[in-house]
């Protein structure tokens, strides 16, 4: 059975492209995970978790569960069928946790490719990738002023800022597909327009990209109450 776990993050950000991929679940028939952190279901070894958070898959994975990808599965899937953004360019950021995962490059960049989509590699992609927005990068800038290049955000919100400017710039002003919240949170921070590969992939971006950085810029002013729901 495959069992498909939503991405808490995605949800808030961009819930018309999370419902979209519900109902993809649904009609595959995929039974519905809840929050990663308190569903109770147990998967068996003749199960899968169908994940595209990076979070959901190390949580599943600590709990013993086998995961894939959803990339992998709609990349598969000759079915499904894709919008066509008609050589529209971008940069292309891998995600910092996916770097020992090149399933799930080769499943992005093959998706890309079906949607006719322009993307530029950045020098540090891949197995090499060197940013997950606030939780990791290895700046190069401001290396000698932050404590670790993990969790750039515990380093203050001046320094962080500066920080997620210095991964902007590398973009030369294009527009910026990620595959991780994190990374998408990051470059909203340093005044890039990213676009979370999922929102493309759901044709629900051209016409909202305004609507959806608006919208993840209110969120991050916000504590979120699920950091304090699991220290309990």
């Amino acid at each position: 059975m495959l069992y498909y776990q939503p991405s808490c993050s995605f949800n808030e950000m961009d819930p018309v492209s999370a419902k979209y991929l519900r109902d993809y679940a649904k009609e595959k028939n995929m039974k519905i995970r809840a929050c990663c952190h308190f569903d109770k279901n147990i998967l068996t070894d003749d199960d899968i978790g169908i994940y595209f958070c990076q979070a959901c898959r190390e949580v599943m994975e600590k709990q013993g569960f086998r995961t894939k990808s959803f990339w992998e599965i709609l990349d598969e899937d000759e079915s499904f069928v894709l919008p066509d953004y008609s050589g529209m360019k971008f940069v292309i950021q891998d995600c910092w946790r996916d770097r020992e995962h090149p399933e799930i490059h080769k499943a992005i960049r093959s998706l890309l490719a079906k949607m006719h989509i322009e993307y530029v590699e950045l020098p540090k992609n891949k197995d090499h990738s060197d940013y997950c927005g606030t939780l990791h990068f290895e700046t190069e800038l401001y290396k000698d002023q932050v404590s670790s290049f993990d969790h750039i955000s515990h380093n203050g919100e001046e320094l962080t800022k500066k920080t997620m400017e210095e991964k902007a710039a590398q973009l030369n002003g294009l527009p910026v597909i990620t595959c991780c919240a994190r990374c998408y949170k990051g470059f909203i921070t340093g005044g890039a327009h990213p676009v979370h590969l999922m929102t493309l992939i759901t044709g629900n971006y051209l016409g909202r990209e305004k609507e959806l950085e608006e919208k993840t810029i209110e969120i991050m002013k916000k504590p979120d109450p699920r950091y304090a729901m699991r220290r309990q």
